[in-house]
């Protein structure tokens, strides 16, 4: 690959635009990965545009490789697709399906590259005929789901372009596909994966593409999230730059929070995700770009014990994807609706199938809702289920935990030897350890502090008496009192009054 940017400079530097254009139309991938996208853009610049004209393929490679030297050219070559032979109509899909990403919508991107044949087609054989095209496709495709929170199918992706042994000029194809397995398993699916996953990449002969030191970027943050010292790996994270991670930067902000939970480090991660919020970056895309900010600083909030400030950072985001979607559950178990939260978590299923790790998240959480929904029954199921789960969870789920009910986690402990380290003290309460109570059941108590009978709180909420009699069982039951004045004193002394 190193010879084809050093012909294409001298092309350039020649004046040679036939040369040039040659190259662009022949070796389009060599020249994407070896010239810089800058130096790049500026060689197409200075194309003259009839020569482009000329070659169907050499104007697709120029809209793929520097889409904004090409914005205001026409090139009457490409613009009617049936009159193009198969491959540059392939070309021009990967083109449409890459600026719908970049543009934000993931949704439409996915959709156009899935539709690729490279991406349908089974794959025939271990050695690839294409020249890296078809693992440009796949791993595009592989971004985009990934970015959409569809990390099953990444994977999937990503694995069918490691059963393709690459040349020795394109194994950075390979080396993204094993670091970002990583990231995703390390995330979501098993971290014996994710470190295998590793040890391959590490093993790969390193090419000379430009691409190699934003995958050392990408290996580093894999590294900090499976490194076994929490505050180290939260360290390691934090050094990193989101910048240097082009597209990915949503799996930096992610492993950030989750290394900040554990090393007890949430005031930074907060501080840095603010700062890019601010910033207003992945404003107006779909999928993890335009909801992580969002969805981990709700997180935060929320273990901060501040639920009604979760809820307001999370308005309007979309919780289509699997992180978002946790949040949102948690966000609802905390403003006492674990029914809602337990059904959503049901329908849910089909984001975590296949990945260990987020599918005992998600059963985690409706087995913490069954918990607090208060129902006997459900809470000796719940604490059963939780046992079991836990004999298998990572420091995250138990740091959450931790904050979010440190009284169910000693019920756990109980049943699950070294599930809290030795020495460390469990808090006396934590967020949803305190009941929650919901907007008829305040105004419930409103009155019954006010010392109104049913029939009066009846009137003034404009509520039937039995309406009123079942927010008041409800209202008693998770204060755990008997009486009217005994729901006073509790819900006085818990802050509600």
């Amino acid at each position: 690959m190193g010879d084809i940017a050093r012909r294409a400079r001298a092309a350039w530097l020649a004046g040679d635009s036939v040369e040039l254009t040659r190259l662009m139309a022949t070796r389009s991938i060599e020249l994407w990965f070896t010239v810089d996208p800058d130096e790049l853009a500026q060689m197409i610049a200075d194309l003259p545009p009839n020569e482009l004209n000329r070659s169907a393929e050499a104007a697709l490679a120029a809209r793929l490789v520097a889409p904004e030297a090409m914005r205001d050219l026409v090139l009457p070559a490409t613009e009617r697709r049936e009159e193009l032979p198969p491959h540059l109509r392939r070309w021009m899909v990967l083109v449409d399906g890459w600026q719908a990403r970049l543009s934000g919508d993931l949704e439409l991107a996915y959709d156009i590259l899935s539709g690729l044949p490279a991406i349908i087609e089974a794959d025939r054989t271990l050695i690839d005929p294409t020249h890296g095209v078809r693992g440009l496709y796949l791993n595009q495709a592989a971004l985009t789901a990934a970015l959409l929170g569809r990390f099953q199918e990444a994977l999937s992706l990503y694995q069918r372009v490691l059963r393709v042994r690459p040349a020795l000029e394109l194994t950075f194809l390979a080396r993204e596909a094993h670091i970002r397995s990583a990231l995703i398993h390390g995330m979501y699916g098993t971290r014996d994966a994710a470190r295998a996953h590793l040890v391959e990449a590490r093993a790969l002969r390193r090419s000379v593409s430009w691409v190699e030191p934003l995958l050392d970027v990408e290996q580093n943050l894999a590294e900090a999230l499976l490194d076994e010292d929490p505050v180290a790996g939260f360290e390691r994270a934090l050094q990193l730059s989101y910048g240097h991670m082009g597209e990915f930067w949503p799996f930096h902000l992610l492993i950030l929070h989750r290394t900040s939970v554990i090393a007890e480090r949430r005031v930074d991660s907060r501080e840095r995700i603010e700062a890019l919020q601010s910033a207003g970056i992945g404003a107006g895309s779909s999928g993890l770009p335009g909801s992580v900010t969002h969805a981990l600083l709700a997180l935060d909030s929320l273990l901060s014990g501040n639920v009604p400030r979760a809820r307001e950072e999370l308005q309007g985001v979309d919780a289509a994807n699997w992180p978002t979607r946790v949040v949102r559950d948690l966000v609802q178990i905390a403003s006492s609706s674990p029914r809602s939260a337990i059904a959503d978590l049901n329908a849910a299923a089909t984001l975590t199938k296949g990945l260990r790790q987020a599918d005992r998240h998600r059963l985690l959480l409706r087995a913490l809702a069954e918990f607090l929904s208060g129902e006997p029954t459900a809470v000796q199921a719940a604490v059963e289920h939780l046992s079991d789960l836990h004999r298998q969870s990572g420091a995250h789920e138990v740091a959450v935990l931790r904050t979010l009910s440190p009284r169910l986690l000693g019920r756990l402990a109980e049943h699950v030897p070294g599930l809290v380290p030795p020495g460390k003290e469990l808090p006396p309460s934590g967020v949803l350890d305190d009941p929650r109570l919901t907007a008829h059941e305040l105004d419930v108590l409103a009155g019954l502090a006010r010392g109104e009978t049913r029939e009066q709180i009846a009137s003034s909420l404009f509520r039937s008496v039995n309406t009123v009699k079942s927010h008041q069982r409800s209202l008693y039951r998770k204060l755990g009192v008997g009486s009217r004045h005994d729901a006073v004193i509790r819900a006085t002394v818990l802050g509600y009054l």
